[in-house]
């Protein structure tokens, strides 16, 4: 077996069903397993994907165990020679995998390999390649002060660039499963957040080279299985002051300062009121894009009235190669699954996020329209019937 690609999930049904159905179409022609671990999610994800997927291998736990020990389970059956760890809450393109395969093999001296990320709405998320957070570096961040450049993204290497990286983030890790083995996998202290740094400052210090390869663009929605509580906010601060404990023993007042702030923003921000987690934007005109295809009139019928509260919005329909070209404003774009490959969407998005469209995919086959406004909001998932 030569890749096992291995995705955690709690709760995020319809997004799990389609970073599974992308990732089935990108390990088409390799020897490949897809390994699915779900923490007892109780939305019925398991049955779902048993039912649409009987080829992936499902690893239900009773419990939820948290992301470091999910993967970590997951790995010890992995079959494949590497592994890419990915979220739940992703989608890939048909090439990505083959495209890293084929600039890895045989190089010994990789370690974890990443790609460019984009949110919902097409924009580049800065925190998929990233330096490594000092106690100093972090202090300032947390204090809001100035002078954070190169302080937690590593902005020396532009989004579609490529090249050698101090941190990946966890949403999407590709490597050898015996280098994943070497550093024992991930830190099980970390139930969530600060794993894929630990993780990532291991491998640098077993002399491997983490690398950044932005010619691949993946999907990342962020943030679906979270909610921003207070057990949230005590988990990520949490992570970050276990990190500079276990790594930056020799800045112990500097780590205790982190430690002191960290509590006190915990506090702090547990008073924040809650804001509305969805993002309400009305467009100007609605665009189907498609090679061929027609949208259901019941689709179309929806997209005017539901969606949009208003009868009488612009409705278009283009191909790909249009709407490259069209550049318009203001625009909710609906993609059809069935006529465009996840490869294609996901460039038509990075491309939109310069003209401030709004994205949905559409799938057919399952009556599913998903997609998400924000990077720091729930996104959209609907199940839309017939009438």
């Amino acid at each position: 077996m030569e890749l096992s690609v291995i995705i955690l999930s709690y709760n995020v049904r319809p997004y799990v069903w389609q970073c599974i159905d992308s990732v089935l179409a990108a390990t088409q022609g390799i020897k490949a397993e897809v390994i699915l671990v779900d923490n007892a999610s109780e939305d019925g994800t398991i049955e779902l994907i048993g039912e649409d997927f009987p080829q992936v291998k499902l690893l239900p736990n009773t419990e939820n165990i948290g992301f470091a020990k999910a993967y970590n389970q997951a790995v010890n059956q992995a079959q494949g020679a590497y592994l890419c760890i990915l979220n739940p809450d992703t989608v890939v393109g048909e090439d990505v995998f083959k495209s890293i395969l084929k600039q890895i093999k045989g190089q010994d001296h990789f370690g974890a390999v990443g790609t460019r990320f984009i949110d919902g709405r097409g924009c580049f998320l800065p925190e998929c390649k990233r330096v490594v957070p000092t106690p100093l570096g972090s202090l300032r961040k947390l204090l809001g002060l100035g002078g954070q450049k190169g302080v937690y993204y590593q902005d020396d290497l532009g989004p579609e660039q490529q090249g050698p990286v101090s941190i990946l983030a966890g949403a999407f890790l590709f490597l050898k499963k015996s280098d994943y083995r070497s550093i024992g996998g991930l830190d099980e202290h970390y139930f969530m957040f600060g794993e894929d740094i630990d993780f990532s400052y291991k491998l640098l210090k077993k002399g491997k080279t983490n690398y950044y390869f932005g010619q691949q663009t993946i999907l990342h929605y962020k943030g679906e299985s979270t909610q921003k509580n207070r057990r949230y906010l005590e988990r990520f601060y949490g992570a970050m002051v276990h990190f500079y404990k276990t790594h930056f023993s020799d800045s112990a007042v500097k780590v205790f300062a982190v430690s002191v702030l960290a509590q006190m923003l915990i506090w702090w921000r547990s008073f924040w009121p809650k804001g509305n987690d969805q993002i309400v934007n009305t467009p100007d005109v609605v665009v189907w894009v498609s090679q061929g295809t027609a949208p259901s009139d019941f689709l179309a019928g929806w997209l005017r009235k539901k969606a949009l509260s208003i009868n009488d919005v612009d409705f278009r329909r283009q191909t790909p190669e249009v709407l490259l070209k069209s550049a318009l404003k203001n625009a909710l774009v609906v993609f059809d699954r069935s006529s465009l490959s996840y490869g294609q969407i996901i460039e038509l998005m990075a491309q939109g996020s310069l003209h401030g469209q709004a994205f949905r995919i559409w799938h057919q086959d399952k009556s599913l329209l998903i997609g998400s406004d924000s990077s720091d909001a729930q996104g959209e998932a609907l199940i839309l019937g017939s009438e």
